[in-house]
């Protein structure tokens, strides 16, 4: 299933300092300090009916000035199914978004072992530099360059 998300209307959008994305006690904090336009989409329960097939992510926050696609799911502690998600969202959008670098955030409410499990360790160098999973909160800047986008982040 292919969705173009351009034609979906988000749930916030405009040029506001930060974009939150919470959730299962899990959030993520898009800082704008920039002011560049971003739209923020709710994905379950959104642009698709909460529950349903496919799978998809949380969240989609996209920073149209710099053309960056984040693709977010907040998790209990089920790494392997979260990365699932990311990945079928992101086959289902990534053609309406054709010029768009795409990132990927995981942030998971339960401590977990998992972070060691292979195909969450394959899944990340495989993504070497736009994965980052975190536990329980995470903020970043949604507008700057990475300086730790050659990093492990753990």
């Amino acid at each position: 299933m292919q969705i173009d998300i351009n034609t979906h209307t988000p749930f916030r959008s405009g040029t506001f300092s930060s974009f939150v994305s919470s959730e299962n006690r899990c959030t993520h904090v898009g800082e704008n300090k920039g002011h560049d336009m971003v739209r923020h989409f709710q994905m379950d329960g959104g642009v698709l009916p909460k529950g349903k097939n496919p799978e998809r992510c949380d969240y989609l926050l996209l920073n149209d000035s710099i053309r960056r696609a984040y693709f977010i799911e907040l998790k209990g502690s089920d790494l392997t199914k979260a990365i699932s998600q990311i990945e079928a969202s992101v086959e289902m959008i990534a053609a309406s978004l054709p010029d768009y670098s795409i990132y990927k955030r995981i942030i998971y409410h339960t401590g977990t072992k998992a972070m060691q499990n292979s195909n969450v360790i394959k899944w990340k160098m495989r993504n070497k530099g736009r994965v980052i999973i975190k536990e329980t909160r995470y903020e970043e800047s949604i507008n700057q360059s990475f300086p730790s986008e050659n990093r492990d982040d753990r």
